[in-house]
């Protein structure tokens, strides 16, 4: 599968933002851009991180540190949520084995 790339100029027009802003989530490990033939990219699969950091930063006028913070604890619920699930489909399966007998 080809991993669609965006221009970040294009990004950055159109969300009206520096570049230096894209760099600096870069930098915080936030998202992941690409670099090819001296141009640098966001990986379309990038784009709905970036989008939430650009909302935190702009409606929110949260700065990189508090964006780190707040992705890292949405990153956590995420988890958890994803580890809830499991438990529960797990239950399930156990219940209905029980079920079963």
């Amino acid at each position: 599968m080809e991993n669609k790339l965006i221009p970040v100029e294009e990004i950055c027009a159109y969300h009206h933002v520096e570049i230096n802003f894209i760099q600096s989530l870069e930098d915080f490990g936030l998202i992941h851009t690409t670099i090819k033939k001296e141009a640098t990219f966001l990986p379309i699969a990038e784009l709905t991180k970036l989008e939430q950091c650009l909302r935190l930063a702009q409606d929110l006028e949260i700065n990189l540190e508090g964006i780190y913070a707040v992705s890292h604890l949405l990153n956590q619920v995420q988890d958890m949520q994803d580890e809830i699930q499991a438990l529960k489909n797990e239950i399930n399966y156990y219940k209905q084995l029980n079920q079963q007998h």
